[in-house]
């Protein structure tokens, strides 16, 4: 596999948008946003059926993409204008919150398979369990959220890590279970560390073949250039990644040829694993578990303590990255964590996109 030059190739210019959203292909229209009375950020949340929580920039830029402005494309680097319709949130926020809100939220309306209209609250969260408050302040987010829109379901959506190398870049995982481990000192008081929480409910999934026709191929994103140009990057930022090229680096779920067809892997009752710690599987070693991720099952614990009936949506943004080169030499977890973190952050918008698709059939399908 030739190299590239790093300096020649312009990796910005090179990554795509995202496509429009030809709903009418499917046989399908798009939510429709829908006004309420906004009266600051200390105010309840609208009610709603159903609540979508996502986390990050990136996985917020493709939610917005899928249920809000999917009539135009969208670039990972495009102006960020769309955030000034979303709505501040911050109703009874500890001091200790690093941002001061809870987060951001739209309302939107969703016509169901049986012609029912759902109205779906939106949430951006700026809570995260690995940061202050941490887990008291993501629990008391999750209250909020729930005493004020009185949701039927709550869905958690957003990146996540492949369990398997089987778990290809871009394939969306859907499962009502989640397994939690935390280390951090400001979490392992919590009661109900190293236990599993799987709500009775499950998403119908008529619609997914639907979603999946409009994915994203990572392949189109992840080329051999691109994966050349991130290696340049990744011997540019670690010393001792030198040693490893393409084929040491690029395995079977980064394989553009194996990209090329994302898909939503059903896993009722299989766990994902929440984390408060950045985790990335070797080998198979985590095929008990469906995504590795960083704040699902306590959304999932307190919406079940309040009657809610709760599931995840994760798209695979970081799969499992290879530990040993061709020759056998170990890859170091050093090379492994900044190798993954560049996979990441290049295809995490993109991933994002798959998992917003998803969490529409997931609610149309009902």
């Amino acid at each position: 596999m030739s190299r590239i030059n790093t300096k020649t190739y312009k990796h910005d210019a090179y990554l795509p948008d995202l496509p429009i959203v030809d709903w009418k292909s499917i046989g399908q229209s798009a939510p429709k946003i829908i006004p309420f009375d906004y009266s600051g950020p200390d105010a309840p949340l609208p009610s709603a059926d159903i609540v979508v929580i996502t986390w990050t920039s990136a996985e917020w830029a493709a939610l917005d993409h899928v249920f809000v402005n999917s009539g135009s494309t969208r670039g990972p680097y495009d102006p960020t204008t769309w955030r000034d319709a979303w709505k501040l949130y911050s109703r009874n926020i500890p001091k200790s919150s690093a941002e001061g809100l809870w987060g951001y939220y739209l309302l939107v309306g969703i016509t169901d398979k049986s012609g029912k209209d759902k109205k779906v609250l939106l949430f951006k969260s700026e809570t995260h369990l690995s940061h202050p408050p941490y887990i008291t302040g993501l629990t008391e987010m999750t209250k909020c959220i729930i005493e004020d829109a009185k949701p039927e379901q709550v869905y958690s959506i957003g990146t996540a890590g492949g369990p398997t190398t089987k778990t290809v870049l871009g394939d969306v995982a859907l499962t009502n279970s989640g397994h939690i481990e935390l280390r951090k000192s400001q979490n392992t008081g919590v009661d109900y560390n190293n236990q599993t929480f799987t709500s009775s409910f499950y998403p119908y999934v008529d619609m997914i073949p639907s979603a999946e026709k409009l994915f994203m191929p990572l392949s189109s994103v992840m080329t051999e250039d691109e994966l050349n140009y991130l290696i340049g990057k990744l011997h540019e930022e670690k010393k001792d990644s030198a040693p490893f090229g393409y084929k040491d680096l690029v395995n079977y779920p980064l394989e553009p040829s194996n990209t090329d067809s994302p898909k939503v892997i059903e896993a009722k009752d299989t766990p994902l694993l929440t984390t408060d710690y950045y985790f990335i599987a070797k080998g198979n070693d985590s095929a008990q578990y469906s995504a590795l991720e960083m704040d699902d099952t306590v959304i999932g614990h307190q919406a079940g303590l309040m009657g809610v009936d709760y599931c995840y949506v994760r798209n695979i943004s970081d799969p499992v990255v290879a530990d040993t080169a061709q020759d056998g030499t170990s890859i170091p977890d050093d090379v492994r964590n900044e190798w993954s973190s560049l996979i990441y952050e290049t295809a995490g918008f993109y991933t994002s996109f798959n998992g917003a698709l998803t969490t529409w059939a997931a609610i149309s399908g009902q």
